[in-house]
């Protein structure tokens, strides 16, 4: 026999005692625990960034993984018996599922499950925060991934600079961080870093953590989200470590804006904690959103008549990175300052999502009908609608006094755009009402 010939039918044995040997090893691999490269458990986390839905229910082959989690709630890591899992994730008590999917868990690997979007339009994103091989930073240096889990911003750019660095002559450390997208890791220097996000390809700040300690040899992880914003971003500063700490990293920012539903009086001034904010509001009119600090500050409104004396005031929360109205209603001499907080967020697809106020200065508690059917009931003074939800189209839409069919105001061609959120304000009195029509998002 030829040399060749032997050569060729040794290796055709061995070939097919490696094939033998497949069915022995995928039988060691796996285990009794289902493990994957061997029989460690995988370590799993959650965070519950889905604005408007709620809290979440997460199980892992049958198991409960998390429970009842908050929104804004961060699980930290649980182990799970390695291979492939059937994830799913449930409104928490009820049957209705947002994700079911079958995912392959390493041994030793650990990963996030960040649950984002809305009610109307739930999203999942898996993070692998390490594998088995996974090497910490050297001394001195930390590791950051950026995810984009905000439902209201297609992308935007990080940057961590020394606190206080002004942005203007600087790059980004992460381009255009797209919807449900991560960036790849960065290593970065060890140290205090004020973090900030910008529209991309801007220097508009719509997410300010303020000065963040960044230890060395660690890996973190920020995911931006929604709080129902229509352009501001707050954050969760998420640690890849044995335990899979994460916290909430509040913005410093908020926005808010004025709207002027009082009659006969004149045209306004907002101030915020004695600075001005919004000059010269007429009577049936509305600013745009302008940023403010977050946290309680002092709001009063004067008439561009009557410099420095106060026709109403009030102390509004200005929650991290959320939108806020304050309306300015009633009759000369009692006017008063209402704060509503806003929720500017895509609804159902191919639906927009009104909310209607009764601003009106002399009425009691209205109906409103759209189409002449009646979609909230018996709104009180200063008061507002939940989000009312209506596909894009053309409405007729009427305030009647409450409980019966006489009508306080009628508005027809009333345009409603997909995708869209707005406000309706009845304002007025004396038999002289009208409306502000406004798009919030």
């Amino acid at each position: 026999m030829s040399l060749t010939r032997l050569a060729q039918l040794l290796t055709v044995q061995r070939t097919a005692f490696a094939l033998l040997l497949v069915p022995v090893l995928l039988v060691a691999c796996t285990g009794s625990s289902g493990g994957f490269f061997g029989t460690s458990p995988a370590h799993v986390r959650v965070f519950n960034a889905m604005v408007g839905g709620g809290a979440i229910d997460v199980v892992v082959y049958q198991s409960a993984l998390v429970t009842n989690l908050p929104f804004e709630g961060i699980a930290s890591y649980q182990n799970v018996d390695a291979g492939s899992r059937e994830i799913k994730i449930n409104i928490a008590g009820s049957t209705t599922t947002i994700y079911d999917a079958t995912t392959l868990l390493v041994d030793s690997a650990s990963y996030t499950f960040v649950v984002y979007g809305t009610a109307a339009a739930p999203q999942v994103h898996l993070l692998t925060d390490a594998l088995v091989q996974t090497t910490p930073p050297d001394g001195g240096q930390f590791r950051l991934r950026v995810m984009n889990a905000a439902a209201s911003t297609a992308g935007f750019d990080v940057y961590l600079t020394q606190p206080g660095v002004s942005l203007a002559a600087i790059s980004p450390n992460f381009s255009n961080v797209t919807i449900g997208s991560a960036s790849v890791f960065a290593t970065l220097t060890a140290t205090t870093l004020q973090v900030r996000f910008t529209l991309p390809n801007s220097k508009q700040v719509i997410y300010d953590a303020g000065p963040v300690t960044f230890k060395e040899r660690t890996n973190y992880e920020i995911v931006g989200y929604t709080r129902g914003s229509t352009t501001l971003v707050n954050g969760a500063l998420l640690v890849n470590d044995s335990v899979g700490d994460g916290s909430v990293a509040n913005s410093l920012l908020a926005q808010f804006k004025v709207v002027h539903a009082a009659p006969g009086t004149a045209a306004v001034n907002a101030f915020v904690d004695g600075a001005l904010a919004f000059a010269n509001v007429p009577y049936q009119n509305t600013s745009i959103y302008g940023g403010v600090a977050s946290g309680s500050r002092t709001v009063t409104v004067e008439t561009v008549t009557s410099p420095g004396a106060v026709i109403a005031s009030a102390r509004p929360p200005f929650t991290p990175a959320t939108d806020t109205s304050i309306v300015v209603t009633g009759l000369p001499g009692a006017q008063t300052a209402v704060v509503l907080a806003d929720t500017n967020l895509p609804g159902t697809i191919g639906s927009a999502r009104v909310r209607y106020v009764n601003a009106a200065s002399d009425l009691g508690a209205v109906d409103v009908l759209v189409n002449f059917a009646k979609k909230v009931s018996a709104l009180g003074t200063n008061a507002a609608s939940g989000y009312v939800e209506a596909i894009e189209d053309i409405y007729t839409i009427s305030f009647d006094v409450a409980g019966t069919a006489t009508e306080i105001l009628s508005v027809p061609s009333v345009s409603l755009t997909a995708g869209r959120t707005y406000t309706m304000y009845l304002v007025g009195a004396n038999g002289q009402y009208g409306t502000i029509f406004t798009r919030d998002d």
